[in-house]
Formats: C-alpha cells, structure tokens, sequence
C-alpha cells in the first residue's frame, strides 16, 4: 500500500509539472531547453556532483568519533538517503534511517551512532542556509520589494522549517523529552495493538544511545565548526548551480535573486506535500521566477533544467546505489564488503 501511495503522489507531482509546461507553452519551454549552452549546463552539473562530495565529506568529518569511513562509503550512504528522500513525501527525512543502517552495515557501526551523527550532520547543514536564506530576503526585499503571496509563502515556509529544527535539537539534547515523546507514541499504539510492548526496554536503551552519541558529537566543536564551513560551501554550490543554468538559457539576473529562489524553493520542498517537494519545489521556483520578472516560458524552463539536475540526476544515481545493496537494505546481507 505504501508503495501505491508513493507511485500516486509522484504521478502527481509528474502531473503538476505537466501542466505547468502546457500552461507556459510547451513549444517554447522545448526551444529554450534545446537551446541552453552546453557549457554553462556542464558546469551546473558540475557544481552539484561538488556539492555531493562535500556533503560526503562533512558527514565522514562527524562519523570521525565513532569511526573512520572511507568517502565513497559515505558518497554511496548519501545517494542512498536521497534517493528515499525523493520518493518519500516525509520532509526529506524518509531515507535518514536508511543511510544511517546502510553505513552501520557496512562498516560495522552502531545504529544509533550512525544515526546521531545523520541528525548532527542535518542540523549543520540547516544553520548556515538559515543564515544566507534571511540575509537574501532581507536583501531583496529592500531593493526589489516583495508581493504579499510571496511575504506569506516565505513566512510559512521559514517558521516551519524553524520550528523543525528546534524540535531536532531539543529532542536530541533532551533525553527526557525524547523518551516521554517514544513512550507517547508506544502509548498511542498501544490502544490498538500490545506488540510494541515487548520493544520499550531495547527503543529506550537505543534512545539513550542515542543521546550519548549527539552529546558525544557536541562535546567535538572544531569538528562542528568544519561541518558549518562545509555546508556553507555547499549551499553556495547549489545555488551557483542555479545561478548557472540561468547564465544557460540566456538570461541575465543579479545573483541575490537566485539565492532568493533556491533558499525559498528549499524551505518548500522540505513541507511534506509530495516526494522530494516534486511538483511543489517546482511550482515555487517558477512562482518565484515570474515574481523577478521572467517570462513564463523561462521560468519553466529554469525550473526544469535546475530539477532535472538537482532531482533527477541525483535520484537516478541513489537508484543504482539501491539496487546495487538491494540486499543489505532488505536486512538479507550484512557483510562489511
């Protein structure tokens, strides 16, 4: 059933953006994208494969504590929890479990460390795009003006995803918490089945392992201060890639409003709506181009080459990594080879 519910929800996003090529004039949406220079494309493909070895490589930094990962180990957990993430609506964190047992597996390390540091290495990669995503609007608001929709889009998305990672790093740092809020949920099952109820003493004991692993992970500040730098780094990288494919379809633009629409779009696709914030990451960024003035066939076009790049190629890649572990992942093989 829950694959049928996630084959629906990417009909539906293919869909939306079916529909919205149709609306922008598919004619011209293909002209522009047959016409984009292949060098400025090259170098955005180019920005997101950098991108996802610095992600590699900031995660290898965290894992440090609890063991010493080779990169293409990391690259290839990554891929993995992308993949999952782009075909589950759960806020980009249905395939972090996933990576998470995929690396345990494979190098023999703990669940719940694993785990810590996927959780660590999210909340890095949430600060410094914070930071840029207000500096941007901020930026922009004060020499280009916003709409109202647009205010009210921005505002949704940011305290959503604020009040997200608030959650993460009180649930983590608060062990108290994060165990009332398990027992909640053990509670809340048990009114319909007691089969959970031989599981509560192991889900608390891997609760505290948990809480020990982030706090073991806080405790190593130049490591954190590392992944902070990289992920700014990798933020820039990503919205480069934007910036280029722009340059690519013939359109000149301040690089402010880039950072403005791959930051917004983002905050979008993190709201569980649809797998990888298809359809909606799409139809905000071309809500967002249209805002700063581009023609509908452009912003269609933008939209798609960006997430042809950033969604596609990546997830096509994270379903070769998959099928190739197939059997570690389905708890069939758990070989360190």
């Amino acid at each position: 059933m829950t694959n049928w519910k996630s084959l629906i929800l990417l009909l539906a996003g293919i869909g939306i953006i079916a529909l919205l090529i149709h609306l922008a004039g598919m004619e011209r949406v293909f002209d522009l994208l047959s016409e984009a220079d292949f060098k400025f494309v090259a170098a955005a493909v180019g920005c997101q494969v950098m991108a996802l070895l610095l992600w590699s490589w900031r995660w290898k930094i965290l894992l440090h504590p609890f063991h010493v990962a080779p990169l293409r180990r990391c690259l290839s957990g990554i891929l993995i929890g992308t993949f999952f993430n782009n075909i589950t609506p759960i806020a980009k964190a249905g395939g972090e479990p996933f990576r998470a047992y995929y690396l345990g597996e494979k190098e023999e390390v703990r669940f719940e460390d694993t785990f810590a540091t996927v959780a660590m290495d999210r909340i890095m990669e949430s600060l410094p795009f914070l930071i840029v995503f207000v500096g941007s609007v901020v930026y922009v608001t004060f020499h280009h003006g916003t709409s109202g929709e647009m205010i009210i889009v921005v505002g949704f998305a940011l305290f959503l995803n604020i009040l997200l990672l608030a959650g993460v790093l009180y649930l983590s740092y608060n062990l108290g918490a994060a165990k009332r809020l398990i027992f909640m949920f053990f509670g809340l099952v048990g009114r319909f089945s007691n089969r959970l109820e031989k599981y509560e003493s192991a889900v608390e004991e891997a609760v505290e392992r948990y809480h020990g692993a982030i706090k073991m992970l806080f405790s190593h500040q130049t490591r954190l201060f590392a992944s902070f730098c990289i992920s700014s780094v990798f933020w820039l990288l990503l919205i480069l890639r934007n910036y280029l494919v722009v340059l690519a379809l013939g359109y000149e633009v301040e690089f402010s409003v880039i950072v403005v629409i791959q930051t917004v779009s983002t905050l979008v696709g993190i709201i569980p709506i649809l797998p990888g914030g298809l359809g909606s990451t799409d139809g905000i960024m071309i809500f967002l181009y249209l805002s700063f003035g581009f023609p509908a066939a452009a912003a269609v076009s933008a939209s798609l080459l960006d997430r042809f790049i950033s969604y596609w190629m990546v997830t096509t890649l994270g379903a070769v990594v998959v099928i190739a572990e197939r059997n570690l992942l389905r708890g069939q093989d758990s070989s360190s080879g």
